[in-house]
């Protein structure tokens, strides 16, 4: 039932050769194979003319058949040893030839065909989950046998499910790595051993295919959770047991604290900042995927959070995959910066991501840390900082930079060609500026914020409220863009909001200031 596996038909030739068989092949009464596809494979391949085999008849077949099904049933196997079931009770059903009609005896004398559907309702199914369940049966023997009996057998059918798609090599080190140490996620194990074995592509082509997805820049943007090199090194910190804190429940799925989108991080750098030697602040580092974006870019990184366990997380990270990397991080309070009070002018740009105001996260049990504190201390905090970004940033130069208006004529037709026309057209009037900003010239403070409701007080943004702050401190807003968000709580959430007035949030924002 499931394809030939060449390297394991090639792994039985050799044991064969200096073993023998061990376990035979498993046939019915007419010889259709039950099990052992890949042993009768290299046992043809070697030129043998015979095989063990352990011949099932009916009465055989039938008893193994009902014991599948009580094991089945009795819903105490883990999706390991469930799939291995629903995969063998098919097996031993085709081979019997038995098929009934819905509503008869489970096992009658019936030629008709059965579906999915009779399968999967006899052990209690849909055929969703059914499928879902048989499709774990298609792990490699060394995998499943490492993994069964496993919290990770038992709990974690999604994870399970994804290292279904992974190459043989990258499941048989997940295992490996699941038997060494339990503490961690699949997830992370399925991420540690897709760096270990696959090379990853070129730093430069992967901002290049991230450049064909982002298109012409638009102020509203989407960013999904992608699965290349630079986002599996990033989840090397979030999802290790000693940086992920999970905050809630939501229908039986775990809600973790926030952490940023790296693709995110990655066109804001690309974008705002460009030059490869920039020297880059985030003083509220969390996770560090803004460290890991700005080190992906090979840029020179200083990082702040109060987490001890989150910097000692990102440091090891960054020494493994950016050995050659600049970067200094400091387990100390990202307002007042300690180790660069006598810095001025220092950084190219600052990027950061503040714990979100009046936000359920919380990170540690420092009373200083900006997720414990009320919103008027709060905003006081982020004054401080605001006042030390106007002394680290960097002035950015912009003051002769001419901007122009970009006429377009447009005519009745709505379609895309007319509107593609109408702004070549456009183009070709428009005037060219003149002292354009060279590259370089600009050094950001770039921050992405929420907004947030608090009761009848209504809704509180971040947006508005630091925008205000760092207009008094100084600085010029320069950009305002957001980035649309798929959130977990929107099934729990749905009829709340409908109650009272207001619509499920899907965005954050993010601001760009400079300083002139």
């Amino acid at each position: 039932m499931r394809q030939i596996d060449e390297g394991k038909v090639l792994e039985l030739m050799t044991s064969y050769e200096a073993c023998g068989v061990i376990n035979p092949i498993s046939v019915d009464e007419e010889l259709v194979l039950i099990a052992g596809a890949h042993r009768l494979e290299a046992a043809k391949q070697l030129g043998w003319e015979t095989i063990e085999a352990k011949v099932f008849d009916e009465d055989d077949l039938l008893n193994t058949l009902r014991q599948c099904d009580e094991n089945l049933i009795r819903n105490d196997l883990c999706y390991i040893s469930t799939g291995e079931h629903i995969l063998e009770r098919e097996r031993i059903i085709t081979s019997l030839g038995k098929r009934c009609e819905r509503g008869s005896n489970q096992y009658s004398e019936d030629d008709d065909s059965i579906t999915t559907d009779d399968l999967a309702l006899r052990i209690g199914l849909t055929n969703k989950m059914y499928r879902t369940k048989r499709q774990i049966a298609e792990l490699i023997p060394e995998t499943r046998n490492a993994l069964r009996g496993t919290d990770y057998a038992k709990k974690s059918l999604n994870d399970l499910l994804n290292l279904c798609r992974q190459s043989p090599e990258v499941q048989k080190r997940v295992g490996e790595l699941a038997n060494k140490d339990p503490k961690q996620a699949l997830r992370f194990h399925i991420d540690s051993a897709k760096i270990e074995i696959h090379t990853d592509r070129e730093k430069s082509q992967l901002v290049q295919e991230l450049k064909e997805k982002w298109g012409v820049p638009m102020a509203i943007t989407r960013f999904d959770r992608e699965d290349h090199q630079l986002a599996r090194i990033c989840r090397q910190v979030t999802k290790h047991t000693d940086c992920r804190i999970i905050k809630g429940d939501v229908s039986g799925r775990e809600v973790p604290n926030y952490s940023g989108f790296v693709d995110h991080s990655l066109f804001l750098l690309e974008y705002f900042v460009r030059h490869p030697e920039s020297k880059i602040l985030d003083n509220f580092m969390g996770k560090g995927t803004n460290v890991m974006a700005a080190l992906w870019k090979g840029m020179e990184v200083v990082g702040f959070d109060l987490n001890p366990r989150n910097v000692d997380r990102v440091w090891d990270v960054a020494d493994e995959h950016f050995p050659e990397g600049k970067y200094s991080l400091y387990n100390e309070d990202g307002i007042t910066m300690q180790p660069l009070k006598d810095e001025q002018e220092t950084f190219d740009c600052i990027i950061t991501d503040p714990p979100y105001l009046n936000c359920p996260d919380k990170y540690t049990d420092e009373p200083e840390d900006l997720s414990n504190l009320d919103q008027d201390h709060w905003v006081e905090q982020m004054r401080e900082a605001f006042k030390a970004y106007h002394r680290l940033i960097k002035p950015s130069s912009v003051k002769d930079k001419v901007f122009y208006p970009l006429m377009m004529k447009m005519k009745a037709d709505p379609t895309e060609e007319a509107w593609t026309d109408a702004m070549g057209e456009a183009l070709k009037r428009q005037k060219k500026a003149v002292n354009p900003i060279e590259e370089g010239t600009l050094h950001p403070v770039i921050m992405k914020m929420n907004a947030s409701r608090r009761s009848d007080t209504g809704m509180v943004s971040m947006d508005f409220i630091l925008a205000k702050v760092a207009e008094e401190e100084g600085f010029t807003l320069w950009d305002r863009t957001f980035n649309t968000l798929a959130p977990i709580a929107v099934s729990v959430s749905t009829l709340r909001n409908y109650d009272f007035h207001y619509t499920q949030k899907n965005w954050e924002t993010t601001l760009i200031w400079i300083k002139q």
